[in-house]
């Protein structure tokens, strides 16, 4: 345990550091501070423009981290000869992929709580809440970071648990105002839950592939799992059943993305006497973490036979 932890660790540093990783931030920060023009465009429909292309928003971004640092940073080993120096010392094969794999999970869960940060704080100026407080979360927060990081030996270990701070803060802050709390951070929720799946295919093939090519499949995997439900209900006769009946089949071992993007409703009411919101989060939660640890041993039986000499 306390080799993957390692792996993990320095896979986070690694993943922090990367100037892309903040280009994404900005990006996708401007994104949600945009929002709040969009909604000027809509009629009666302010707070629920800012919440969905605002959550959709981070659901894309956190996809894209997924998919660069799933594609990258295993084949960034292997491509400096580190990978090299790393296999000969006490650590198994699986257990450098499985460090990898969390590293990068971590990175991108600590992405997610940054922008559903932003997101509280947008909703909260939308909602008619404390401007001033948001202002003093958005001035605070950031010197916080700053003296954190100035004082700390390790500077990328502190970013774990302000953004923490960060998200809880601005909970906080949004609970006062007249903003549906749960919905966003159930979200949020299953956006990590969806990160898990797709950095676990990422690996798979990048065990076996190159960056361009991982990033290409990793793309169509997602794709393909985001159709999902629209596979399974064409009703045209245009295509033949057979095809029809293959999609159906292939639905059921494909990674259904669809269940990690359920809309604001499914997380308001319940669905069924037997599916309310939590029930919901918590079984897509135990799904994403069964084909995560299904797609990661396949990964990890690839990586075991592959040879770097």
């Amino acid at each position: 345990m306390g080799r993957i932890l390692a792996v993990a660790v320095n896979t986070f540093r690694e993943a922090v550091r990367d100037r892309v990783l903040y280009g994404v931030v900005g990006i996708a920060t401007a994104v949600l501070l945009f929002t709040l023009v969009l909604a000027e465009l809509s009629l009666d429909q302010h707070l629920r423009v800012v919440l969905d292309v605002g959550l959709a928003s981070i659901s894309f971004f956190s996809v894209l981290v997924a998919i660069f640092l799933g594609s990258s940073l295993l084949y960034k080993e292997i491509e400096r000869k580190t990978l090299y120096v790393i296999l000969p010392k006490p650590i198994h094969r699986y257990e450098f992929l499985l460090g990898k794999y969390c590293g990068i999970t971590l990175t991108a869960t600590v992405f997610v709580a940054i922008m559903g940060a932003v997101q509280l704080g947008v909703t909260t100026l939308q909602a008619g809440g404390r401007a001033v407080w948001v202002l003093a979360a958005a001035l605070g927060l950031p010197v916080l970071l700053a003296l954190w990081v100035y004082r700390a030996r390790d500077r990328t270990a502190v970013v774990v648990p302000w953004s923490m701070l960060a998200l809880l803060t601005l909970s906080l802050i949004a609970s006062q105002a007249d903003v549906a709390l749960w919905p966003i951070l159930a979200a949020l929720g299953l956006n990590v839950a969806e990160v898990l799946v797709l950095t676990a295919v990422a690996l798979f093939f990048s065990s076996f592939s190159t960056p361009f090519l991982t990033a290409l499949f990793t793309a169509g995997v997602w794709l393909v799992g985001r159709s999902a439900d629209t596979m399974t209900g064409i009703k045209s006769d245009a295509i033949p059943q057979a095809v029809k009946d293959l999609l159906a089949q292939l639905v059921k071992v494909w990674p259904n993305f669809n269940l990690f993007v359920p809309g604001r409703r499914a997380l308001e009411v319940p669905l069924s006497e037997s599916v309310g919101p939590l029930s919901y989060v918590v079984n897509n939660a135990i799904y994403a973490g069964c084909y995560a640890a299904i797609v990661l041993a396949l990964a990890a039986l690839i990586f075991q036979r592959r040879d770097f000499l």
